[in-house]
């Protein structure tokens, strides 16, 4: 990312895909809030604020069921599995031009 690009995100914003950067390593077991709040260098009230938020508005994240922890949500897994998709269906495309066009006429 370009400093350029990175000035026209709001804080906010900005600070929201730190968070599913960080929260992408730990799918299965999640994160304490405390460790949230140490990786992202944010307060623990931001967490406990902005993560319920994100959870019940995007289904970005979710509190792993029993516990204290967050992690991705699946609404991030199903755009990741989405993207995998069409990425797959594209290589097929090209796979079946490159053996049409790599038969000698």
């Amino acid at each position: 990312m370009s400093a350029s690009s990175d000035k026209a995100l709001s804080a906010p914003i900005r600070k929201s895909c730190d968070l599913f950067r960080l929260l992408a390593g730990h799918v299965v077991l999640g994160l304490a809030p405390g460790e949230i709040a140490k990786g992202l260098d944010v307060s623990p009230s931001w967490v406990s604020v902005n993560l319920p938020a994100l959870a019940a508005e995007t289904g970005f994240v979710e509190q792993v069921p029993g516990t204290n922890r967050w992690r991705l949500g699946p609404a991030l897994a199903r755009i990741g599995i989405t993207v995998a998709t069409e990425l797959n269906a594209a290589r097929q495309n090209l796979d079946e031009l490159s053996r049409r066009y790599a038969t000698p006429l």
